[in-house]
């Protein structure tokens, strides 16, 4: 007899993927580990379907090793656990998905009933118990859709994108001024300070209101004057191209083209930007940080978590989530000594990790929540470590789009920047 998967867990199989639908990647190479990944677990969900048990938990598990922290897999094995009547191991199953941290609705999955205790009860109620604090550095009180941030610790003024109208503000215990407000329909996505300016991004955005999709803009890299905002510096790339976040290295400037899940870099930040990371690997890149030597880059993919480049070589290589820990979901990533800090806003509740790294950054050794908050987080999305203090888009207003990319209400709550201690 055939058994069809519960309507929540289908719809978890693809949750972060349809978060991320915005910036996917063209294609994924079905020879890679996410290619090879969802192969495994489509085949696993069609045996399923098809009451074949013992090929879906193979396919599974094979999928689990390759993807160990995906929240989908802990809940499909523990489903095909129940029906072939094999409580203990459907507890651990639950277990497993529980420790990483995530949230279930049992109103929506009645058939994990069956093996639920009070210590997988209490360890769901620990993983949306508020964790850390933070001080609010600075709220924008229009529809901005904050994304972007740069910070500089000389005089303590932020520089945030505001995606809506086409902007980068400037905050500093003055107020709010306008540094730029680029080309109608173009927004900033990505942002940096170096020897004194500004770079930036730009990319064309329907949620920026002067967006018109007659007049197609091309992504650039330019370079600002941060107290004038004249443009001093542009970089073009390709019109199929569309860039995202940005890191400035030691060296090298790294951004992120979310057209084709690629990473291009600009030696020495120079004129032209050369493909690093090419089509395939990845689905939604969504973060960029750089070891102290920079000898390493690590990205995160929104949907299949963290790559380590060796930037001398080009070789590339996935790092698996330790036992308790959820590389999915991050939207941003920064270095703070050896350690990374990682905004998780595919999650929920939303939350702020330490992601302890071994030293040559080849495995991610523990990870720690540093902040965990449904009333100071919404729709995280950037941030930059400054001293030993995280400043970050803490509220972006993402959250006030509904599934069809359609404001909510024309006033939401304010954009807030938010600061974390890193020292305790």
């Amino acid at each position: 007899m055939r058994r069809r998967l519960t309507s929540s867990i289908a719809a978890l199989c693809f949750a972060l993927e349809a978060m991320a639908a915005v910036g996917s990647a063209q294609t994924v190479d079905p020879a890679s580990d996410l290619g090879h990944f969802r192969a495994l677990r489509a085949a696993g969900m069609s045996a399923l379907e098809h009451g074949d048990t013992a090929t879906a938990l193979d396919q599974f598990g094979q999928a689990q090793a390759l993807l160990p922290d995906s929240p989908s897999i802990s809940l499909l094995k523990a489903q095909v656990y129940l029906q072939q009547k094999r409580k203990s191991e459907a507890k651990a199953a639950l277990a497993d998905y529980l420790r990483r941290g995530n949230v279930l609705d049992l109103a929506k999955n009645t058939e994990f009933n069956a093996v639920w205790d009070s210590e997988l009860e209490n360890q769901l109620q620990l993983n949306v118990l508020p964790v850390g604090k933070m001080q609010v550095a600075a709220q924008i009180n229009d529809f901005s859709i904050a994304e972007a941030l740069a910070f500089n610790p000389e005089d303590g003024q932020s520089f945030v994108s505001a995606v809506r109208s086409g902007q980068i503000l400037a905050l500093s215990p003055e107020g709010v001024r306008s540094v730029i407000t680029f080309r109608p329909g173009v927004a900033a996505y990505g942002l940096g300070l170096r020897d004194g300016k500004l770079w930036a991004t730009t990319a064309q955005s329907r949620q920026t209101v002067t967006y018109d999709p007659k007049k197609p803009a091309t992504s650039k890299v330019v370079t600002i004057d941060p107290v004038d905002g004249s443009v001093l510096a542009s970089v073009n790339t390709t019109a199929d191209r569309r860039l995202g976040h940005l890191l400035m290295g030691r060296d090298d400037l790294y951004v992120i083209d979310s057209n084709h899940g690629s990473v291009l870099r600009l030696t020495g930040y120079g004129q032209t930007l050369e493909e690093l990371v090419p089509e395939g690997y990845m689905d939604t890149p969504t973060g960029l940080a750089e070891n102290e030597s920079a000898s390493v880059l690590i990205v995160n993919d929104f949907v299949s978590g963290l790559y380590r480049v060796n930037l001398s070589t080009g070789g590339m290589s996935r790092l698996l989530a330790p036992l308790d820990g959820n590389l999915l979901g991050i939207t941003s990533i920064t270095r703070y000594g050896n350690d990374l800090i990682a905004i998780q806003s595919g999650l929920e509740p939303n939350r702020l990790l330490r992601l302890h790294m071994t030293p040559d950054w080849t495995a991610v050794r523990s990870v720690d929540v540093l902040l965990r908050s449904k009333d100071m987080l919404s729709q995280p999305s950037q941030g930059v470590v400054a001293d030993n203090a995280f400043v970050f888009v803490a509220r972006s207003q993402w959250d006030n789009f509904d599934n069809q990319g359609n404001a909510k209400t024309p006033k939401p709550s304010p954009a807030v920047i938010g600061v974390v201690d890193l020292t305790k």
